[in-house]
């Protein structure tokens, strides 16, 4: 069953977008969503690599039919390092 056809964009981003700030595996809610035909985009940063791949799985979970670009980025080594620089 493909319900996303069915559904316009704007309310199957929302559906991820509120996915992604309430699953406790991802708790995030400055990620951006975006739509393109059957492809679903995720961008933003994430604090570890585990919750980078919890963004994927939660999009999925979501939206099992659409095909997930999962473009987030792990942050926190790099702020660590620069915190560390004299």
């Amino acid at each position: 069953m493909d319900r996303g056809a069915q559904d316009p964009p704007h309310y199957l981003i929302q559906r991820v977008r509120e996915a992604l700030a309430h699953d406790p595996r991802v708790g995030e809610l400055e990620l951006r969503v975006k739509m393109v035909g059957e492809k679903v985009f995720i961008t933003g940063s994430v604090p570890t690599d585990e919750r980078r791949k919890a963004v994927s799985a939660v999009v999925q979970d979501v939206l099992p039919d659409v095909e997930v670009h999962n473009e987030t980025t792990v942050t926190a080594l790099a702020d660590a390092d620069q915190e560390e620089l004299p």
